[in-house]
């Protein structure tokens, strides 16, 4: 009997605590935007947010279903504001919102999209994965939402499958073409851009030979010549020029490549296109005058230009960006810790030091160690404002934004940083009106640590301030963690 009265209790003991799992509340989830019901064009934006009355943690992360298992966004926390791009058709999409005590809960908007509205530009980026899993390397594009807000949204094409190892990318100037540059193939990858919805296409012939590991693209600002820098660290090195046929292929001019000095990585020119300037691995500048006619490169007086012998740390000079400010030229030394700038003729495009550079991106302390608040050592891409008061600087081991203004005389002032762990490793580019900025992340807070993301910026042209946009980050939920290699961004 006494046997029977245990066996009793634990089963009534057992159904109480079932009863009380069940009675747990899932999360309630709001969606103010769309609609149920209507009709519209995309993108569509949403705006939904989730709470959870039984569960004091919170609420854990949300996400958006177009259809059944098909992922259109995620999202860490109790807020969704972001465009979602969609073929035209009627899609009963859902929103649904786990907490942290493990219950679920959903809401429906059925929504008719009737057509696309015309984008006011496209961001594209090149991403590799950062472990084995997952669909491989990939081109994902975005259009921006609409003039004056830098809102973004997937294009409905989703991610192109590149190359094994894509490393930058660039458009010409109309963003009809994208360029993507694979460091292991040695080729020139090229698209045609359909400007009613940023999908891509393949350039007749495409992919292109460059016949070595090719580490940056540019296109020249009349469309006509590209260039790849052919960088394996070894004699040989330099910039390929391709010229642009009719049909959009690209074909090797002749002369070409252009020798520079060993491992060249990043590109800028002059608006008018004029000069090109190549950051190389050894520390130098190399600087030619472009001939459209011929596609034939002429090294300027004075070129190669030496960085400084004498970085942060007592580490040497290894150029990793560039970035041409009105008459002044930045780079970005992502080793020696320092940036470094140079006044450029107006008329001859030769280089002269700025006064008070190099720039310390990081402080030493005796015996070699570091010290803060400046960036720490990395700065690995830098981007500058429409107003041409502010440079922004990429560092790579802290994760994060450094600000600087710039003077009159072009030199710089460390101003503060963005934010800690907002951005990380390949690119941060603004926009063409250069009031917004857009940055790779690859520290997302969890539940999304495996959901890599691009983020974007207002840029506050008083204060040089960044403003996290309200639907940023534009997450990517491929498995893998693909990191963000570099930004190509259009009209």
């Amino acid at each position: 009997m006494k046997a029977f009265w245990s066996r009793v209790l634990s089963v009534l003991f057992f159904t109480f605590t079932l009863s009380c799992v069940a009675a747990a509340a899932d999360p309630v989830v709001h969606i103010s935007s769309p609609t149920n019901g209507i009709s519209t064009t995309g993108p569509v934006k949403y705006v939904a947010s989730a709470s959870s009355p039984d569960c004091a943690q919170g609420i854990l992360a949300m996400r958006i279903y177009s259809a059944p298992h098909v992922e259109a966004y995620t999202v860490d926390g109790g807020k969704i504001n972001t465009y979602i791009n969609l073929q035209p058709g009627t899609y009963n999409t859902v929103v649904q919102a786990w907490d942290n005590c493990g219950n679920v809960g959903k809401a429906n908007a059925t929504i008719t999209v009737t057509g696309e509205a015309q984008p006011a530009g496209f961001v594209y980026t090149v991403n590799v994965q950062n472990s084995g899993a997952g669909q491989g390397s990939f081109i994902l594009g975005h259009t921006i939402v609409a003039h004056g807000n830098g809102a973004l949204a997937q294009t409905g094409q989703g991610p192109v499958l590149a190359n094994q190892d894509p490393v930058a990318i660039a458009a010409d100037k109309g963003g009809y073409r994208l360029y993507v540059a694979d460091w292991v193939s040695g080729d020139v990858f090229a698209y045609f851009i359909d400007r009613r919805n940023g999908y891509l296409s393949p350039v007749p012939g495409a992919p292109f030979a460059a016949n070595r590991s090719v580490a940056a693209v540019a296109v020249h600002p009349s469309g006509r010549l590209v260039f790849a820098a052919l960088a394996e660290y070894a004699a040989g090195d330099g910039v390929a020029v391709f010229q642009v046929q009719q049909d959009g292929s690209l074909k090797l001019a002749s002369g070409s490549p252009y020798a520079t000095q060993i491992g060249p990585q990043a590109f800028t020119q002059d608006p008018a296109g004029n000069y090109l300037y190549v950051a190389d691995g050894t520390g130098y500048i190399d600087a030619f005058q472009v001939d459209t006619v011929s596609a034939a490169l002429t090294p300027l007086p004075g070129s190669p230009f030496q960085l400084p012998g004498t970085a942060a740390c007592g580490y040497t000079a290894y150029p990793i960006d560039l970035n041409l400010s009105g008459n002044d030229l930045y780079a970005a030394d992502g080793v020696g810790g320092v940036i470094d700038g140079y006044a450029v003729a107006p008329t001859v495009g030769t280089l002269t030091a700025l006064t008070g550079s190099p720039w310390l991106d990081t402080h030493c302390e005796g015996g070699g160690g570091y010290e803060y608040p400046e960036a720490w050592m990395s700065p690995r891409s830098l981007a500058v404002d429409s107003s041409g008061k502010f440079l922004y600087a990429l560092n790579n081991f802290e994760d994060n934004i450094a600000i600087y203004s710039i003077a009159s005389d072009g030199s710089l002032n460390f101003l503060k940083f963005a934010a800690q762990n907002i951005a990380c490793y390949g690119a941060v580019r603004t926009d063409p009106t250069g009031n917004y900025l857009y940055a790779g992340s690859c520290v997302m807070p969890p539940p999304l640590n495996n959901y890599n993301a691009l983020v974007g910026f207002s840029i506050n042209h008083s204060t040089g301030d960044l403003t996290p946009l309200p639907t940023s980050p534009y997450t990517y939920p491929q498995p893998g963690r693909p990191l963000v290699q570099d930004i190509a961004i259009t009209p």
